[in-house]
């Protein structure tokens, strides 16, 4: 769409889209978190088969993504979360049921169910209805590993800094 409407070539944009996300800093992680919602969410790149899950932590108070990670949907990609997450001080765990959270979090401060989770249920709506490319049923999809992080990244980024429409 960028393309058509502004008259430029698909490599410019490309370009410009990996050279904005480069520059884009991770957030500085808060040094305390009250309660931090978790969750993963599927996409695919090239074809359905491969599958890119975008693991992170959501703080419920600040309503700001804290983490993210691109990956598969392993118990490797949840300890990359937490690494992330390792300097922040974290009152209470909220998760679905997935298996790697029971296997990584403290269990006295995990929470799980739809209650303790429904603002990153939300959160995942937003991700998939501003990025084309996360819609489940499209022919938009990325075509790199690359770009499809370099996309997340610049999402996540813009929408801490509180711009919430495009």
């Amino acid at each position: 769409d960028i393309e058509r409407v502004l008259f430029l070539s698909t490599n410019t944009i490309l370009k410009t889209l990996l050279e904005a996300a480069t520059l884009a800093d991770d957030s500085a992680y808060p040094r305390r978190v009250h309660d931090l919602e978790m969750d993963e969410f599927w996409s695919f790149v090239g074809s359905k088969r491969r599958q890119r899950w975008t693991w992170y932590g959501y703080d419920r108070q600040r309503r700001k993504v804290v983490a993210f990670v691109n990956e598969r949907r392993t118990d490797a990609a949840c300890r990359q979360l937490l690494q992330k997450l390792a300097g922040c001080r974290i009152t209470r765990y909220h998760t679905d049921k997935w298996q790697s959270y029971a296997k990584f979090l403290p269990a006295r401060r995990h929470r799980t169910g739809k209650e303790g989770t429904s603002r990153i249920e939300r959160d995942n709506l937003n991700f998939r209805t501003r990025l084309k490319r996360l819609q489940r049923h499209t022919i938009c999809y990325s075509k790199s590993a690359v770009m499809h992080d370099a996309v997340i990244k610049l999402y996540v980024h813009h929408s801490n800094a509180g711009h919430h429409h495009f």
